[in-house]
């Protein structure tokens, strides 16, 4: 097999490579995003005042 290197594609390939790092930051970020947003609106529910918790058998 015969193997050549070519200088011309360096520079496409490191800008391939970039744009895909920079994609995978991003997911990241709307991963983060969504999960503080959960976070806030379904927060753990505060127990009720008598102890008593609904849906037990005693």
């Amino acid at each position: 097999m015969d193997m050549q290197f070519h200088l011309d594609n360096i520079l496409p390939s490191l800008w391939l490579m970039l744009m895909g790092m920079v994609g995978i930051f991003v997911v990241m970020g709307i991963i983060l995003l969504a999960v503080c947003l959960l976070n806030r609106f379904a927060g753990d529910k505060q127990p009720p005042e008598d102890g008593s918790v609904k849906g037990t058998i005693e």
